[in-house]
C-alpha cells in the first residue's frame, strides 16, 4: 500500500475524531450585550452533545495553520462511521479526498485510481472512531475542558440565536482531535440558545491562522455504506 495513502489515512481518521472542535465568526453584525453564565452554558451544551446519535460538520482554516487538514465536510455517526470530503496538505499542495469510514475499514479516493481500502486499525494509536461522539471523550468532553470561559455576546449563527463564549482550548484535548496542534489555543465557541447544541468552535494558532468548525444536521438519519 503506498506510503502516501497510509499517511492520509492517519490524517483523515484523526479529523473524523475531531468532530469535536469548530468555530467561526457570526452572521449577525450587531451582537447583543453578553449577560449569561458561560460555564453553566458549556455544561448544558456538553450534556446536549453527549446525547447525539449523529452530526454533520464542516471545517476550514484561515491564514497560516500548522495542521495538515485544511478543510472538510463530513457526516458522522456516534459509532464512528463517517463519510465526506477532506482537503489535505501534502508536500505543499492541497489534495482533495473523498472518505468513507465504515466499521473496521476506511476507504479513500484521491481522484485517481478509484477507491482504496485500508484497516481502520492503522490509526488506532492516535484515533479511536468511537470517541467522536462519546460523552466522556469527544465533543462533550471538549466543552467541559475549555479554560477560563467568559461570556462575549448573544448573536445569530445560521439564523439561530447563540451564546458566544470566549475560552482557551487546551492543547491536551485539542491535539488528540487535530494533529499538529502543540499549544493551547485562544478561541470561541457558539452554543445554540434554544437547545444548547454546539454550533461553532474557533481556535487561533500562535502564528495568527485559525481553524473553524461548524456543526449542523443534529441526529440526522444517515445511512453510510461502502463505496462501489
Amino acid at each position: 500500500m503506498p506510503r502516501r495513502f497510509l499517511a492520509l489515512v492517519h490524517v483523515l481518521l484523526a479529523l473524523v475524531a475531531v468532530s469535536a472542535c469548530d468555530g467561526g465568526g457570526s452572521d449577525d453584525p450587531k451582537p447583543t450585550a453578553a449577560a449569561f453564565d458561560a460555564a453553566g452554558t458549556l455544561r448544558q451544551s456538553s450534556a446536549a452533545m453527549a446525547g447525539l446519535k449523529s452530526v454533520a460538520f464542516t471545517m476550514a482554516t484561515e491564514g497560516k495553520s500548522p495542521i495538515m487538514v485544511k478543510g472538510g465536510d463530513v457526516k458522522l455517526l456516534k459509532s464512528g462511521d463517517a463519510q465526506g470530503t477532506l482537503t489535505l496538505e501534502q508536500s505543499g499542495q492541497n489534495v482533495e479526498a473523498k472518505i468513507v469510514a465504515l466499521g473496521p475499514v476506511v476507504y479513500l479516493n484521491l481522484g485517481t485510481g478509484g477507491w482504496q481500502r485500508a484497516p481502520k486499525m492503522l490509526a488506532a494509536a492516535t484515533y479511536d472512531p468511537s470517541a467522536v461522539l462519546d460523552p466522556d471523550r469527544g465533543i462533550a468532553k471538549l466543552l467541559t475542558s475549555l479554560q477560563n470561559p467568559k461570556p462575549e455576546a448573544v448573536e445569530k449563527v445560521d439564523g439561530k440565536e447563540a451564546y458566544r463564549i470566549g475560552a482557551t482550548l487546551p492543547k491536551d484535548q485539542v491535539s488528540g482531535l487535530l494533529p499538529g496542534v502543540d499549544a493551547d489555543l485562544p478561541g470561541q465557541v457558539w452554543v445554540a440558545k434554544a437547545d444548547h447544541r454546539l454550533l461553532k468552535v474557533r481556535g487561533t494558532f500562535p502564528d495568527g491562522g485559525a481553524v473553524v468548525i461548524s456543526f449542523t444536521e443534529f441526529d440526522a438519519p444517515y445511512k453510510i455504506s461502502a463505496p462501489k
